[in-house]
């Protein structure tokens, strides 16, 4: 099986998020590299994901870790050479997994040569690729603007041999672009075609809604001023993200992805205006965004219910959102949920009307571990462990781990999942082959369907099929009264012992605590 040219094969697509420093480690210095990831592509074909999307590998201070980036062209050696990522890049495309990577657009690090120049004098050709003001008195910020990262303060640092401060969303390490210079619109599409034409099959741009900032940088209202990331409110806007103009340079990245065809551009859109949201994606700009407000709900099948459809709403004919349990900026769904609600989670994200994307070790239940000293800046450290391959830790690395493995590993790893057929790794290998097989959870409708407080169900329909999700999130039976349906349907997949093709009354529908069920309505019922 090899990759094809399909221009949407995003659209049936899973995708399969691996933060690469603890996913493999081939040299045995700790820390997770590009020759480890090869290494484990057959676990990736086994488990059935279309596309891999990798954190970033360039070179970096780690000032957070990898997004502050200082050569937009090269491998970090940590994580191994150009060579590398063409032999990664060529091996996943012969198994039919297509490569996706992190394109970090709104700032660099204060190390990249850009920033050597801009910050070396006032009149430097470079200077006004980064956003520079005037300090107020007793070189006090510009603005009140915030840093996204609460220990950083504001979002301001004042550099003495300049005597300007520069702007930095995140940490000081991070300086953010100018990105109404169209220098740096040129040099970033160098940058885009550098990957391009190396094979990678889109870009996962992160925090793309900050890459432009209010051209006379005033203060964000006084009623938004507290805010470090995006605030809802009925009638104002902060003014150094979400800025309307940011939809004009995610076009411009469209067309670029556009000339080299069937190519994917997802975004990291961190905005809980549905309808601000829905703007980012599913037009001519970027082709699909996160469900932000997805990973912030309760544990609560009517919260669920209300945040998938209101999204829905709001949505662009035909756009898809990506539904994610869990990233590395996002503690693990075991651990907020609850192990044993890991299960119906799974099922949930694997068939909602979407793309759903798998962050490492989700697959079999991996928890938070805070390592014993924070390392992240933003406390993120917990949902950034090594890969639990095995008991032992020598699947992850023959060396010290760079951090240390999550409690549970010895019962919580892929060896001891791997044949088990009751285990969370075989369900998530069932319902990906389950979805890849369906026409109608890879590209049919949605419609929720009323179902009790403790009950998310919904119906996704084809041509020729039609299902029926029920996801029970209470640890207690339900019976859900289900309008407008049949009085049975035939049990396809159970996140429980039920078996497939077994008759399932639906008057009510019964389900036993925490279980999750696809039922198939048959034709003409």
């Amino acid at each position: 099986m090899s990759v094809t040219t399909q221009a949407e094969w995003w659209r049936a697509a899973v995708i399969y998020q691996v933060y690469l420093r603890s996913f493999a480690d081939r040299d045995g210095d700790g820390v997770g590299d590009l020759p480890g990831l090869l290494g484990r592509l057959d676990y990736l074909r086994e488990l059935g994901v279309d596309a891999v999307w990798l954190s970033p590998f360039h070179p970096s201070p780690l000032a957070d870790f990898g997004y502050d980036v200082s050569d937009y062209e090269a491998v970090d050696p940590a994580y191994g050479t150009l060579a590398d990522f063409d032999e990664l890049v060529h091996a996943a495309h012969e198994r039919g997994i297509r490569v996706l990577i992190d394109l970090i657009m709104n700032h660099t690090s204060v190390a990249h040569p850009w920033f050597a120049e801009s910050s070396s004098d006032r009149a430097a050709p470079k200077r006004d690729w980064y956003i520079w003001a005037d300090p107020r008195p007793g070189n006090e910020p510009p603005n009140n603007w915030l840093s996204s990262f609460e220990r950083c303060g504001p979002a301001w640092t004042y550099h003495p041999e300049t005597r300007q401060c520069y702007l930095h969303s995140f940490t000081p390490g991070q300086p953010d672009l100018n990105w109404r210079n169209p220098e740096v619109r040129a040099a970033m599409r160098r940058v885009w075609r550098f990957w391009l034409d190396r094979g990678v099959d889109g870009f996962r741009i992160d925090v793309a809604h900050r890459l432009l900032k209010d051209a006379g940088l005033r203060d964000n209202p006084a009623e938004l001023a507290h805010a470090r990331r995006h605030t809802v409110h009925p009638t104002l806007r902060m003014r150094n993200l979400d800025l309307p103009e940011t939809l004009q340079v995610l076009r411009e990245l469209r067309r670029t992805l556009d000339e080299y065809g069937g190519k994917l551009a997802l975004g990291e859109v961190p905005i809980s205006d549905d309808r601000r949201l829905a703007d980012y994606f599913g037009g001519d700009g970027m082709h699909t965004a996160f469900h932000l407000a997805f990973w912030e709900q309760p544990w609560q099948a009517a919260a669920f219910r209300r945040t998938v459809d209101g999204l829905a709403a709001a949505m662009r004919p035909g756009a898809l959102p990506t539904y994610a349990l869990a990233t590395h900026d996002i503690p693990r769904s075991a651990s907020r949920y609850g192990a044993a609600r890991a299960r119906v989670a799974a099922m949930m994200a694997l068939t909602l009307r979407g793309i759903p994307c798998v962050y490492y070790g989700e697959e079999i239940g991996m928890t938070d571990a805070p390592p014993p000293d924070a390392l992240d800046v933003d406390g993120r450290d917990g949902q950034r462990t090594p890969m639990q391959w095995d008991a032992t830790g020598l699947g992850f690395t023959a060396g010290k781990p760079w951090m240390p493995f999550a409690p549970g590993q010895a019962e919580v790893n892929v060896a001891a999942q791997q044949d088990d057929p009751g285990s969370l790794l075989r369900l998530y290998r069932r319902l990906i082959a389950y979805r890849r097989a369906s026409p109608a959870l890879r590209g049919g409708d949605y419609r929720s369907v009323e179902a009790g407080d403790d009950v998310f169900a919904y119906l996704r329909s084809a041509p020729g099929e039609r299902l029926l999700v029920a996801l029970n999130f209470a640890s207690r039976p339900a019976a859900a009264v289900l309008s407008g349906l049949p009085g049975e349907g035939l049990a396809e997949v159970s996140t429980g012992d039920r078996p497939a093709g077994s008759a399932v009354g639906l008057r009510p529908l019964r389900l036993a605590p925490g279980e999750g069920l696809i039922i198939r309505i048959e034709e003409g019922t």
